[in-house]
């Protein structure tokens, strides 16, 4: 499938889904269990739409039990007047006797107790604000759904949170890692994701941004769309982007010899409007390097074997040693689409010479050596 293929409205629309959320056919349930075991990346808005049922379910309960409670003072009003009943006493047991009508009566109460108690912990006991987490672990890749309709792509080892008020009253987005945003356009909530390092405006547009912890690089893409980047230092200087157009911000301090995060161009046709933005790269076959990661897609040109590591780790989780510095510094270029990564190092010893070693445990060790 392809992303947005699935979404909530549709879901929400199939029986057999319905059936799966209420757990009334087992077949369903078993066709659903196995459907988001197949397709891991569409779990999360599976598990949206199926809180949503849920919700819109509880919401008719509740509704269902106000029309109760209609019916039954109706029911009240229109009743005789209670008769007069005497209550005997017995020596050995104590019975009293109630009428309908006051049967009737009761019930309304409780009912009526029932009702405020559960508005009064609603409205005085409200949940405080709280985030919701995407992530995804080393070696996946995540598409899914925001409440607002917009749609995003996570890369391997990134996670995003966003609050209760998300699409309500504002639509910030804090990342860690990277991630790729086709944002649906509303000018009223603008689209901002926050990162250590720069924070990334839109209104509507499709752009990248990768900010792996750890890492001295931060980057954003546009792909459509306008953005504006605002770089975290002293003067906290804002950045136009235009389509095919990005900027790399490495963190104040993390080489001391690039005081003015002066950056070249990797795109030569490029028209460069400022020291820090950049042209997209894109391969032979006009294939945009900074997101083929969405198109699971692994693209690297006359990269360092120390860079591609890094890579290499996030796309099939696994842990890269080098025993020999020489080998770091060999450079490759490559495009992959769903080889395993015995066949990545395979291809990358036909043109430089080494050998590698897989070292099992809870994480792959995948050692490089002469």
């Amino acid at each position: 499938m392809t992303p947005g293929q699935l979404d909530i409205e549709d879901l929400l629309a199939d029986e057999s889904f319905i059936n799966y959320c209420k757990r009334t056919s087992q077949r369903d349930v078993a066709h659903w269990e196995s459907y988001i075991q197949d397709h891991p990346y569409y779990a999360t808005i599976i598990e949206q739409a199926r809180n949503r049922f849920l919700e819109l379910f509880n919401a008719f309960a509740a509704a269902d039990m106000d029309e109760q409670e209609t019916l039954l003072k109706n029911r009240l009003a229109a009743a005789d007047p209670a008769p007069v009943i005497h209550i005997q006493k017995q020596e050995h047991r104590r019975k009293t006797i109630f009428s309908p009508a006051f049967q009737l009566t009761a019930a309304v109460v409780i009912l009526a107790l029932a009702v405020y108690y559960f508005n009064f912990i609603s409205n005085n006991h409200t949940p405080k604000e709280s985030a919701k987490q995407f992530a995804t672990a080393y070696g996946e890749r995540k598409n899914f759904q925001l409440p607002d309709g917009s749609f995003v792509v996570l890369n391997g080892g990134s996670k995003i949170k966003i609050t209760d008020a998300y699409g309500v009253k504002a639509r910030d987005i804090y990342l860690e890692g990277e991630a790729f945003f086709d944002v649906k356009h509303n000018k009223e909530l603008p689209f901002i994701v926050h990162t250590s390092a720069m924070d990334v405006k839109a209104l509507g547009t499709a752009f990248n941004v990768k900010a792996y912890p750890g890492e001295k690089m931060t980057e954003a893409s546009l792909v459509r769309g306008l953005v504006e980047v605002t770089l975290k230092d002293k003067e906290n200087r804002k950045v136009l982007l235009h389509p095919n157009q990005k900027v790399q911000w490495q963190l104040p301090g993390a080489t001391p010899g690039n005081k003015n995060n002066e950056l070249a161009t990797t795109d030569k046709k490029a028209v460069v409007t400022d020291k820090l933005v950049q042209g997209l790269t894109k391969t032979n076959r006009d294939e945009i390097i900074e997101i083929a990661w969405t198109e699971n897609k692994l693209i690297f040109t006359d990269e360092t074997f120390e860079n591609i590591a890094v890579l290499l780790e996030r796309w099939y989780g696994v842990k890269i040693e080098f025993a020999d510095v020489t080998i770091m510094n060999y450079r490759f270029t490559g495009i992959f689409e769903k080889e395993g990564l015995r066949a990545v190092l395979s291809f990358l010893k036909e043109s430089r010479h080494f050998n590698y070693e897989f070292i099992p445990g809870d994480t792959l060790t995948v050692k490089l050596y002469q």
